[in-house]
């Protein structure tokens, strides 16, 4: 037999039709009988970890400190960033919690007066 040469192909076993009925697999049916309403995800697990972390700050930080301290990406923070500023998104602004600021090379973040009311407000 020559070792180089390709193994016979087997045919796998099947399993009987009535094990195959009863294995568990994915769902298509929704959990919940709201589809419209979205599960808290990532992305507002960082918001509130984010606002949290600049209220506890006096002075604006770095964007790269935030992010070596909350151990996410920059490009995961900016995106988050971009809908707690003053920037238009889908074609409504956003509620101006944090301000970002240039600072040579340095991007810095702060909370806004409005962002360090909405936090006292949920402590």
């Amino acid at each position: 037999m020559n070792p180089l040469a390709p193994a016979p192909e087997s045919q796998p076993e099947s399993a009987p039709e009535s094990s195959l009925e009863s294995a568990p697999g994915p769902t298509l049916e929704p959990e919940s009988e709201s589809e419209s309403e979205p599960a808290p995800g990532p992305a507002a697990d960082l918001t509130s970890v984010l606002l949290a972390e600049l209220a506890a700050q006096e002075a604006p930080v770095s964007a790269a400190r935030v992010c070596k301290r909350l151990g996410v990406r920059m490009s995961s923070l900016l995106r988050c960033l971009a809908y707690l500023g003053d920037d238009v998104v889908g074609g409504a602004p956003g509620p101006g919690l944090v301000c970002v600021r240039q600072s040579g090379e340095r991007t810095m973040l702060s909370l806004s007066e409005k962002g360090r009311a909405a936090c006292k407000t949920t402590r």
